[in-house]
């Protein structure tokens, strides 16, 4: 009786989600052969559908089509103990400390796993995964990962995961969102197709794996994937809606502020390994990304 209950509030809460155009979730499927769980698939299905069709990068879509990527990050021990994440889905005190395995759903737990044993056996720096993560509600809250092995001083052994959630806006109750008055309008002119989309996408990734490798040009990056200059440099901003390096740049200011918060190093050892040529250079891009100089931010950490 507990499980339809609990099947029936999930139920509820992923058709308040799909009403407000996020079709990102899934209801967890149970071993019950009732209309409750005929009820769970087929809003499942349903989901999967209208997330596919709402897919702003498939022709005739709304140009009105809004999106939001966000990034949650998670610093694991060994023991896969959360360390420190900015991850929204559960109060922090709830997650901190636990182990990163529990938001897992079965499946999820065994890709982690091996994806681990991989980075543990190999000298591959990071690896890439499909998670679902087990939201507060009990939806299901599916992520697209890498995973990181930590090299650095004071967190050797550990491990930082980095997972992204693109969340459709349905255009519907977009006048309800509070949005800048200049807010882009998707209009796609330079990806034409499915292949363009992923090899834009094969781009992101590499910049995501290598945060500390400079790009030397957009040419040298563009033929690394087999793409000319302008498509890789048009195509990213279309679909990032910022510029590959200033997406680089994002990923490693990310990490270092990562790294002050949870490590002892020094700020110019962080600067050299977040690919930063000079203290100053990388005090300028951190305050101007944070608000805040590394120093003040070091400093309120204690």
């Amino acid at each position: 009786m507990k499980n339809r209950e609990a099947q029936i509030v999930q139920i509820k809460n992923i058709i308040l989600e799909m009403a407000k155009g996020n079709f990102n979730y899934r209801i967890p499927r149970s071993d019950q052969n009732n209309d409750t769980e005929a009820i769970a698939v087929l809003l499942n299905m349903l989901a999967q559908e209208l997330q596919a069709s709402y897919n702003p990068f498939v022709f005739n879509v709304p140009v009105t089509k809004l999106l939001t990527v966000n990034h949650y990050l998670f610093l694991i021990s060994p023991n896969s103990e959360i360390l420190s994440t900015n991850f929204d889905q559960y109060p922090t005190d709830v997650v901190r400390n636990q182990n990163f395995t529990k938001l897992l759903t079965l499946d999820s737990q065994q890709t982690f796993s091996r994806q681990l044993q991989t980075l543990r056996k190999t000298d591959k720096p990071s690896c890439s995964c499909k998670l679902q993560i087990i939201t507060e509600t009990g939806l299901l809250m599916p992520l697209d990962c890498t995973l990181f092995r930590l090299q650095y001083d004071t967190v050797t052994g550990n491990f930082l995961l980095v997972a992204s959630r693109i969340q459709s806006l349905n255009p519907v109750i977009k006048k309800e969102l509070i949005l800048p008055k200049d807010y882009p309008v998707r209009k796609l002119e330079v990806l034409k197709n499915t292949a363009d989309i992923q090899t834009i996408q094969k781009v992101e990734a590499y910049l995501r794996e290598h945060t500390h490798a400079p790009i030397s040009s957009l040419k040298t990056l563009g033929l690394r994937f087999g793409i000319n200059e302008f498509k890789l440099k048009k195509g990213f901003k279309e679909l990032y809606q910022t510029t590959v390096f200033r997406y680089h740049i994002k990923q490693r200011l990310h990490l270092a502020k990562q790294l002050i918060a949870t490590t002892g190093d020094q700020l110019s050892g962080i600067a050299l390994k977040t690919g930063f040529k000079s203290y100053p250079h990388f005090g300028e891009a951190f305050k101007k990304e944070f608000g805040v100089p590394p120093s003040f931010f070091k400093k309120n950490q204690n």
